[in-house]
């Protein structure tokens, strides 16, 4: 069968959410910085999108574009509750698939979040410029 896609607002009518929320009564928050040439310029203008697999549904929980420092910050992602610092337990989280695209940079990156409940997450994403040698284009590095 093939997944629906749908945003976070359609999620919420659907009997799909209660579990999710059940699962996720906290929130993250995530922020994201594109820069090429190991950290040096940063990449305005990046297209970044946040889903999650939900039953058969893709649900879009944001769509941006960075700023003129190639940040996207505050991104509220809905997570687990975040065990307490004594507690000997592995931290519950929950996995979002984050894309990121730039016209002029190579194709598309894809990247895996872990996002626990009142914690603040830094997604790094380094682009390579693409380059066009002797008219066939490549990405460079």
């Amino acid at each position: 069968m093939k997944e629906e896609l749908i945003t976070y607002e359609e999620l919420k009518k659907t009997n799909l959410y209660p579990a999710f929320l059940s699962e996720n009564p906290s929130t993250g928050t995530l922020k994201v910085q594109v820069f090429t040439a190991y950290k040096a310029v940063p990449i305005a203008d990046c297209e970044i999108i946040i889903f999650k697999t939900i039953g058969d549904k893709k649900v879009v929980f944001f769509t941006g574009k960075t700023n003129n420092s190639g940040i996207i910050d505050n991104i509220i992602l809905p997570a687990p509750e975040n065990a307490t610092a004594t507690s000997m337990e592995a931290p519950l989280y929950t996995t979002y698939d984050m894309t990121a695209i730039h016209v002029g940079y190579e194709t598309i990156k894809q990247y895996k979040i872990g996002m626990l409940g009142n914690i603040k997450v830094i997604q790094y994403v380094r682009m390579t410029p693409e380059v066009e040698l002797e008219g066939v284009k490549e990405n460079g590095n």
